[in-house]
C-alpha cells in the first residue's frame, strides 16, 4: 500500500509516516507513506496550514485522480496508479485564529467554529478539507481514496500518547499544557529531566526523527489516546 501525504510540515510528515506505518505493520499490512506536500526535497520549509490549502487549490480533483491514482472518472487506457490513497492532514489548533477563519470564509464561504470538544474540532477541520479538496466534484470511489487526518490539537499530541504509560486522552491537551507535555516527553526520551514551562515546541527535524524512531512502536497507544488518529487509521485499514 502506497499513501501520499499532504500535511502542514516536515515534523508532521515524520509523525504520520512513523505511526501509521507501524500501526499497519502490526496488522500485517506493508505500507509506504511518501511526501507530496511538503515535497521530499523541500523538507526545510517551515510549513503551515496555508501550504496544505494552497496545494489543494492548485491540484484539483481531475489532476489528482489522473496524476496520483491514474484512474477514477478520468482514467486513461493502460494507466497504472502510483498511489493507493492520499492522506490530508491539518492541526486543529488553527481553529479560532483570525487568519485561518478569514481565509476559509473568503475562499470557501465557510463559517468555521472554534468548539471545545475534540470530536467537534476535528469535524470542523474535516469540513474545511472537504471543501478545499472539492469533494462534490469527485465520485464516491475517489472520495474514499482521500483519507482525512485532523490532529487534535497537533501531531505532538500523538508523540505524547506514544510515550505515555498508561495511555491518556491526549486530545484533551492544548495550548501551554500540550507544549509542556510534549517537551517533557521529548526531554525524558533523551535522558534529560524536564523543566517546564516551555516557551515553544522544538521542531528540530533530526531531534524529532530520533524520537519517532524510538517510539513509533507506541502506535497502539496513539490509537488509544488520540481518537482522530484511530479514525484515519480505520479509513486506511478499510482500503486494504
Amino acid at each position: 500500500m502506497r499513501v501520499g501525504v499532504v500535511c502542514e510540515g516536515p515534523t508532521d510528515f515524520f509523525a504520520i509516516k512513523s505511526f501509521f506505518e507501524h500501526a499497519l505493520e502490526n496488522d500485517e499490512i506493508n505500507a509506504q507513506f511518501v511526501p507530496i506536500q511538503p515535497e521530499a526535497d523541500n523538507m526545510n520549509s517551515e510549513g503551515g496550514w496555508t501550504n496544505v490549502l494552497l496545494w489543494l487549490d492548485h491540484n484539483n480533483p481531475e489532476y489528482r485522480i489522473k496524476n496520483y491514482f491514474g484512474g477514477g472518472l478520468f482514467e486513461k487506457p493502460n494507466d497504472k496508479p502510483t498511489l493507493d490513497a492520499i492522506l490530508i492532514h491539518l492541526d486543529s489548533d488553527i481553529l479560532g485564529k483570525p487568519s485561518f477563519t478569514n481565509h476559509v470564509s473568503n475562499k470557501y464561504e465557510l463559517d468555521v467554529g472554534n468548539p471545545g470538544d475534540a470530536q467537534e474540532r476535528a469535524d470542523e477541520i474535516r469540513r474545511v478539507i472537504r471543501s478545499a479538496a472539492k469533494y462534490d466534484d469527485m465520485t464516491e470511489h475517489d472520495v474514499e481514496l482521500h483519507i482525512l487526518a485532523p490532529a487534535v490539537e497537533s501531531t505532538e499530541a500523538w508523540c505524547v500518547a506514544a510515550f505515555t504509560t498508561p495511555t491518556q486522552n491526549c486530545e484533551l491537551l492544548k495550548g501551554q499544557n500540550l507544549k509542556d507535555e510534549f517537551m517533557s516527553v521529548l526531554e525524558r526520551s533523551e535522558g534529560r529531566d524536564p523543566s517546564p514551562p516551555y516557551a515553544k515546541m522544538n521542531k528540530d527535524q533530526k531531534r524529532r526523527q530520533r524520537f519517532l524512531a524510538t517510539h513509533a512502536q507506541g502506535s497502539a497507544r496513539v490509537k488509544l489516546g488520540c481518537q482522530q488518529f484511530d479514525q484515519a487509521y480505520q479509513q486506511l485499514r478499510e482500503l486494504c
